[in-house]
């Protein structure tokens, strides 16, 4: 289980919550994004190899822009 933590203002990732088997190899990813200052939509927009674990970085990133459309259309 992979969430991604994430400012609405600005799309930045602000955190990674990672849980299962494997965790070790996939923590450092969101890190290094968080690290270069990096968004949401560089997960979306970036190609992961498939099938990986890695690739629940970019599953858990589109999850979280249709869940920030959601809230926005609620607050129209």
């Amino acid at each position: 289980m992979l969430k991604p933590l994430v400012s609405p203002a600005d799309r930045s990732l602000l955190g990674v919550h990672v849980f299962g088997t494997g965790v070790t190899e996939l923590v450092h990813i969101g890190q290094a994004v968080m690290g270069c200052g990096g968004t949401v939509d560089y997960l979306v927009d970036t190609v992961f190899n498939y099938p990986t674990l890695a690739e629940s970085y970019k599953v858990a990133a589109l999850d979280a822009m249709n869940k920030m459309r959601q809230v926005a259309r609620f607050g129209e």
